[in-house]
């Protein structure tokens, strides 16, 4: 495969760190004409879809955000969210959530999940990279299915399987431009989001069409490393409303190129995790009465990333950096992903009924290296002088170096139909169904890499040194029926119930292309596996409001993880068993309060969660093959605080925390490999402790220009990379610091910021892993970055 991009780029300026389609689709103009004469419902009474508005008029809608503005002045921001699947204040939802406006998310410059994510106290990533997450929130983390639902607007992303099901591990970045909010939901949620937000959910929420006015923005931002190198991004959106309060349409389109940082001490380049990514939406908007929404929403991204983002710090003195790698073959990383949202909501006297249908399609091609797996004995721990440099260089030029090469597809259909009622009703209550069917591809090519460190293909795409390749085929189909009711026991007591039914069933089928060494051998498909479960997850919530400024809540709720069948591994038939389904039960009891006419607000939350059957990452006894499997019981026991204040109207302070103990009980099951043997009280891996975050926003006023400073800070503790001190993958990796500086003003319809993010320069070692044959892995935020971001209205 020819290189993707640049391999290496110069070095830039050094700047100083303080500068369905539903059947119900067709059913409603028929409801629309049944409910003709009917007296539509107030214009809070029930929100559109995902959008998190009213779903009256644009014009309506734009008096109400001034309204709202211009009570932000004096005090905190607050922010409407649409969790509970109608659209409330953020405040006023007795459920742990933090809800990032696009407001905050232009001021920290804030570009993917990775921006953002130290804003969030008890949520934590594995990062390897573009396209490569795992995201744990309050510290359930563990391989196999996600654990933290991703959301689209109302598309729940769907992972690949890989070679050995672990469909978590490369959740994909997005790109948060025109962008309205992101909710995090901590906490199971099992009745409205279903399996896969065992530990919590994120919902990404774009901005939906203007009705009434034509406008757009432009940006351009430049860039550079501590390490060198310059970045560029140019992004865009226009907005033009084609019949006034009918139909209107909104598209963004962006580009980023960013350079690498990373310096391969093996093949000698620097900045070789150099970036390319374009891509774009399409909104469009259609409102046939005043009661009835139509959008329509369309995703394209492509992403391509020159090496993989991981770090091996034992290389650093040879290496002379600190953002040194010591890979032996180039890892690029192609990632493409597109998928498209139909959402119909019809608002009656009664109810409001949504329909909704999408599909997503991701397709992933990289290439890893596993050099170490096959080389020398290193017992000593000092890779450098078991791999001499010039050895390497001798063998790479032989032809003598090999990697393994990857491709994934994942497609998904998607439907979902619910009713809920309106705002005013005194019942509140949601019933819905849930239908996804995914389907996964993997193929795996085991071969020899070139003289440049690229996996050998030639002009046809073939790869003539394979030595061992195999396919897989994953299917899964979900389906769902869901409910949840709040009923008021007294003017200020609510009781909120719910529960989800459903079934799932899984098929795999394997072929070995060419079994291991045999060129000449005819593929041979793998004896079949399949899985069926049903089950039902349910809620209970008591909420009571002390004053309209204060509530406190208690919850019992349930999340769940599917199981499955595992793929054969290594180089034979031999299959391992199945995996079962994991589940936790949150008890919380949580408080939400404001103060001094909201210019002081204080929420957080107590919890204990028990999780049962831990689906995790087994070895076979080659050490090189992995499946999923299952441990026994854990708990996480923790709390978290987050305080916003504004003592004076230009300054507002923030602060989060989160404190979790997650650990190993009970008996758990015998493992014969040491490498998957656990124990009670063992941390789970790969979290921290503690998250702690801190912010400050001071606006004022340059030759009487609007401008304002904000400052973010972040630590997390340091975890582990597996669960037993005894494990040859067991190490402990420190915690981290970061510190981002933004300062911006505006001029008229220009504005301009200047960022700088982790300006200590600090690796941040958001995750890592280790094993027995290959150096400590780590992965950072990138080094200080210093920027310059244009933005022009119009």
């Amino acid at each position: 495969m020819p290189p993707i991009g640049n391999g290496s780029r110069g070095f830039g300026l050094r700047l100083a760190l303080l500068l369905t389609v539903s059947p119900v689709f067709l059913m409603s103009p028929a409801l629309a004409a049944g409910a003709a004469g009917t007296t539509p419902p107030q214009a809070d009474a029930a929100p559109t879809a995902g959008a998190g508005t009213t779903g009256t008029k644009d014009a309506k809608r734009v008096v109400s955000k001034k309204s709202s503005a211009q009570k932000e002045n004096d005090g905190i921001e607050q922010v409407t969210v649409s969790a509970t699947r109608r659209s409330t204040d953020v405040q006023h939802t007795p459920m742990a959530i933090t809800a990032i406006s696009a407001k905050t998310l232009q001021q920290t410059h804030a570009q993917t999940i990775a921006d953002y994510f130290i804003q969030v106290p008890g949520l934590s990533m594995q990062d390897q990279g573009p396209g490569q997450k795992r995201y744990a929130i309050r510290n359930l983390t563990a391989a196999g299915e996600p654990q933290v639902g991703l959301y689209l607007d109302e598309i729940p992303i769907a992972g690949f399987t890989g070679e050995n099901t672990d469909s978590g591990s490369a959740q994909p970045d997005v790109k948060l431009w025109d962008m309205q909010r992101v909710e995090v939901l901590k906490g199971p949620q099992g009745t409205l989001y279903g399996s896969g937000s065992e530990g919590g959910t994120i919902r990404i929420i774009s901005e939906r069409p203007n009705m009434t006015k034509l406008g757009g923005t432009v940006n351009s931002s430049i860039s550079t490393y501590a390490t060198g190198g310059f970045n560029n991004s140019q992004s865009g959106t226009v907005n033009v409303p084609i019949v006034k309060d009918k139909l209107s349409v909104r598209l963004s389109a962006y580009r980023d190129s960013n350079a690498g940082w990373i310096k391969q001490y093996y093949l000698q380049q620097n900045g070789t995790n150099s970036t390319d990514d374009y891509g774009g939406r399409l909104n469009i908007r259609y409102r046939p009465m005043d009661n009835w929404t139509i959008d329509f929403i369309g995703y394209y991204q492509n992403a391509n990333t020159n090496d993989l983002s991981n770090l091996n710090p034992i290389f650093d003195s040879v290496a002379h950096s600190k953002w040194a790698a010591a890979s032996f073959v180039r890892q690029p990383m192609r990632d493409e992903f597109q998928a498209y949202n139909l959402i119909s909501a019809y608002r009656m006297s009664w109810a409001t009924l949504t329909a909704i249908a999408s599909w997503q399609q991701r397709k992933m091609h990289y290439t890893h290296d596993t050099s170490f797996n096959y080389g020398v004995d290193c017992s000593s721990g000092d890779f450098a002088s078991c791999y001499p440099l010039d050895v390497f260089q001798q063998r790479l030029a032989a032809g003598q170096i090999n990697a393994v090469d990857d491709r994934q597809r994942v497609s998904a259909w998607t439907a979902e139909v619910r009713l809920s009622s309106p705002a005013q009703s005194k019942i509140q209550w949601t019933v819905g169904s849930f239908y996804q069917i995914r389907k996964n591809t993997f193929q795996l090519y085991y071969g020899g890499v070139d003289s440049a460190g690229f996996f050998d293909y030639d002009s046809n795409g073939y790869a003539p040194t394979t030595m061992f390749a195999r396919a897989n085929w994953d299917r899964t189909e979900q389906i769902a029926g869901f409910g949840e009711a709040t009923y008021p026991i007294l003017k200020n007591l609510k009781l909120t119930g719910g529960v989800r039914v459903f079934t799932a069933d899984r098929s795999l089928t394997s072929l070995a292309i060419m079994p291991f060494g045999e060129k000449n051998a005819i593929p041979t498909f793998y004896p079949g596996s399949s899985s069926n479960e049903t089950s039902a997850t349910g809620k209970a919530l008591l909420s009571y409001d002390i004053t309209p400024h204060a509530m406190v809540y208690v919850q019992a709720a349930e999340g769940y993880r599917i199981g499955g069948p595992n793929l054969p591994v290594g180089f034979t038939v031999t299959t391992p068993a199945p995996y079962a389904p994991d589940t936790v039960w949150d008890y919380e009891f949580g408080w939400k309060t404001g103060w001094l006419n909201n210019r002081l607000t204080f929420n957080g939350a107590v919890y204990r969660m028990n999780w049962s059957n831990i689906q995790q990452q087994g070895t076979d006894p080659s050490g090189a093959f992995d499946f999923i499997t299952n441990a026994g019981s854990a708990t996480a026991t923790g709390v978290e605080a987050e305080v916003a204040v504004r003592p004076i109207r230009p300054l507002q302070l923030g602060m989060g925390v989160n404190y979790t103990d997650a650990h190993l009980v009970g008996r758990q099951p015998y493992q014969p490999l040491p490498v998957n043997q656990t124990q009670s009280g063992d941390d789970l891996p790969y979290v921290p402790r503690w998250t702690l975050n801190a912010n400050a926003t001071y606006s004022f006023d340059v030759l009487g220009l609007p401008s304002w400073v904000r400052g973010d800070v972040a630590y997390q503790s340091g975890r582990t990379t597996a669960f037993n001190r005894a494990s040859p993958n067991y190490t402990y990796i420190g915690g981290w610091f970061l510190a981002n500086l933004n300062v911006g003003t505006k001029i008229g319809r220009y504005s301009a910021q200047i960022y700088a993010n982790n300006i200590l320069n600090r690796q941040t070692r958001v995750s890592g892993r280790l094993n027995s044959v290959q150096p400590l892995v780590i992965n950072s935020a990138p080094p200080a970055t210093v920027g310059l971001s244009l933005t022009a209205e119009f």
